[in-house]
């Protein structure tokens, strides 16, 4: 039993060192925000990863700015988990962001982020133009999907989290918001299983984009910068599924009734 788990840690850590080759093209391939669809000047707000900071997705709201969006971080620190008073505090920022620019804002939610995200467009779809989340564990029941490792750090670093307040809050995170949304995830993902990062019934205002990236890699890999930036793109109100067409029927796969076992 042992070997099995450390055969299977081993594959998944192979499967995230291709996040330093995403990383490594996203910095180099600055010219690269030309390519992209381009903003309204709307503002976004990204929240990072457990385990990282408005740092880790610097370069994916720089490539957003400089193709025409208004990319903010969401000044929380370090994102060490689920918290009620984290999540009131991200409310806070995202509706100050609102109210300054008298417009709707768009949510990214990298991994646990995007559980503050879609949760944050369940309470207020007023204030959100649309969620697009990034291999976000949001159909997880009790955890359950999460590499030990992580799982493991998780409970170090927050004491008593299994009975925050925002925990009790599933239902409305595993549910698809009222608002358009986008679950994008990878088919290789070496951190979540991908079949917990997927809207298990896509609608009419919602979609699954199978995306070639890392989990790590996700906020730098150029597929994933460039299906955001078609997708954060859309003017508010008129929403249209990913289009495959061309080169994009090599890179994504848009996936439907996607149960989760």
């Amino acid at each position: 039993m042992e070997t099995s788990t450390n055969a299977a840690a081993s594959r998944s850590t192979a499967k995230e060192l291709r996040s330093l080759a995403e990383i490594f093209s996203a910095v180099s391939m600055r010219g690269f925000h030309r390519h992209l669809s381009s903003g309204d000047g709307h503002p976004v707000v990204i929240a990072p990863s457990f385990m990282t900071s408005d740092v880790a997705t610097s370069v994916m709201r720089r490539a957003l700015r400089q193709a025409g969006f208004d990319a903010y971080g969401w000044e929380q620190g370090l994102n060490i988990g689920l918290r009620e008073q984290v999540y009131l505090n991200f409310e806070r920022h995202v509706k100050d962001l609102a109210s300054r620019y008298g417009r709707k804002v768009s949510l990214v939610g990298w991994s646990l982020g995007g559980i503050y995200a879609r949760s944050l467009a369940q309470r207020n779809p007023d204030f959100i133009r649309q969620v697009v989340t990034l291999g976000s564990p949001v159909n997880i029941p009790e955890m359950r999907g999460v590499s030990g490792p992580v799982l493991k750090l998780y409970e170090m670093l927050n004491p008593g989290a299994m009975d925050d307040p925002m925990l009790n809050w599933r239902e409305e995170w595993c549910s698809a918001p009222p608002v358009p949304s986008t679950a994008m995830y990878s088919a290789s993902d070496g951190i979540v299983d991908w079949k917990y990062c997927v809207h298990q019934e896509p609608g009419e205002q919602s979609e699954n984009l199978r995306v070639p990236a890392s989990h790590m890699g996700m906020t730098h890999n150029l597929a994933v910068l460039y299906a955001l930036a078609d997708r954060l793109s859309q003017r508010e109100g008129q929403w249209r599924p990913f289009e495959l067409t061309g080169l994009r029927r090599r890179l994504f796969h848009v996936s439907e009734h996607l149960a989760v076992a």
